[in-house]
């Protein structure tokens, strides 16, 4: 299996209906150390053994929130407003991990990006 998170979140309502967005993250697309922070933090809290939690009120939004390490593999969905604060700080990990400081490479960067940034280095260098 590959090393991945998947965070998806759904329940909330708007004029076109029930919404649903998801993104996922390898490893290599995740710095280390929110890896590492964000694994310890599920093992605290038995991430991949914990009971789910209670049906959701039919308007609260619902975080659907999958890791898979090695081996280990669960999805939990977590309702908002959060019934335990480390499912909270889970979600900002997960959150942080996969947005604040995503790790850049070639194949994650659009085009345009990746030509801005060659451009950026030549300039740099021109200095």
């Amino acid at each position: 299996m590959t090393d991945v998170i998947t965070l998806g979140i759904s329940g909330w309502f708007t004029p076109h209906g029930t919404l649903y967005h998801e993104e996922a993250r390898t490893l290599d697309e995740i710095a280390p150390e929110d890896w590492s922070n964000l694994l310890a933090h599920a093992d605290a809290i038995d991430f991949f053994t914990r009971p789910d939690p209670a049906w959701p009120a039919l308007e609260a939004r619902i975080f659907h929130l999958t890791i898979t390490d090695g081996e280990r593999s669960r999805e939990l969905a977590v309702n908002d407003p959060f019934e335990a604060p480390e499912l909270a700080f889970l979600i900002r990990l997960t959150r942080r991990a996969m947005r604040d400081r995503l790790v850049l490479t070639p194949e994650t960067l659009s085009e345009e990006a990746l030509e801005a940034l060659r451009a950026s280095l030549r300039q740099a260098g021109q200095d």
